[in-house]
């Protein structure tokens, strides 16, 4: 590891109900950094106690307020502290603490926000994780303009810049991919560190179905407000394409059989006005995005 005096490391983790492993997981972090910050997002258990025997500084919400009101939370400690890195840790055992030090060396060699990818361990990944995980990270990508192989992996690390600029508003799950966005909207280099990956039945409070459509929800109306062009037009132009089908086969029962198919017809109308018009709204919209953007 490349720490030098001068440089000084925190492990943010995220908390919410995890007082049976969240002990261990500080014992561990705490191996490679000068302070671990625990919020606990509202647990009804005992993780506060536990982290705070730990050794951990903890924060408390008053009530649950999601995973992303948490990491905002995080990254406004970390503000305060002002550190070299700031390391993002599940507190469920999923990640391992001793790979902690490869996401920091990342960030002392350039990167400003370097992410622990599991595709290099996926063997280790639930089939149906790994499902949702891929077209979660095919989507993000679309909306970040990024390359990246694992977009919604929490063990993340950042450097002092990146904790100054990044501002991300998601309260859900969905914080992942807008980070991602951002930090590539803002010019931030981005790096990939791969990592393990630990599954236990009990390893996370989350229904990975719920959690997964929610994110994939988030992400897509993301790409609905930062990508409106793409997003209204590849909408429109499929209805376009499916309304000219729909009075191809009008025009083939008018010829063959004499006769006109007046829903089918009525049905390619609507396609195609409503594709019009969704295309017409992505280019409005895009623009006013762009003038925002430069108003910024």
């Amino acid at each position: 590891m490349k720490k030098t005096e001068k440089q000084t490391i925190i492990v943010g983790m995220p908390a919410y109900n995890e007082e049976k492993y969240i002990g261990s997981v500080i014992l561990q972090a705490r191996q490679f950094a000068d302070e671990v910050v625990v919020v606990d997002d509202g647990s009804s258990d005992h993780t506060a106690q536990v982290a705070r025997l730990a050794g951990a500084t903890v924060v408390q919400h008053e009530r649950n307020s999601g995973y992303g009101a948490t990491v905002q939370t995080v990254l406004a400690e970390a503000k305060k502290r002002n550190p070299d890195v700031l390391v993002l840790l599940d507190a469920d055992g999923q990640h391992n603490p001793e790979e902690i030090s490869s996401l920091v060396n990342a960030i002392y060699d350039g990167a400003d926000v370097a992410i622990g990818s599991r595709q290099k361990h996926s063997e280790n990944i639930p089939a149906y994780r790994k499902l949702g995980q891929k077209i979660i990270s095919f989507f993000t990508r679309v909306l970040s303009r990024s390359t990246l192989s694992d977009t919604e992996s929490g063990f993340r690390a950042f450097s002092r810049k990146a904790i100054n600029v990044l501002e991300p508003k998601e309260r859900g799950m969905a914080i992942s991919a807008e980070t991602i966005s951002e930090a590539t909207a803002k010019g931030l280099k981005i790096a990939e560190v791969p990592i393990s990956a630990i599954y236990t039945r009990d390893g996370s409070t989350l229904n990975p179905i719920k959690h997964g459509m929610g994110v994939l929800n988030r992400v897509l109306v993301m790409i609905s407000e930062r990508r409106p062009l793409l997003f209204f037009g590849l909408a429109g132009g499929i209805a376009i394409i499916l309304g000219i089908a729909a009075g191809a086969l009008v025009l083939k029962a008018l010829f063959t059989v004499n006769e006109l198919a007046v829903g089918t017809a009525m049905v390619a109308m609507l396609l195609i006005t409503v594709g019009t018009l969704f295309i017409f709204a992505g280019v409005i919209l895009n623009v006013l995005v762009k003038r925002l953007r430069d108003s910024l």
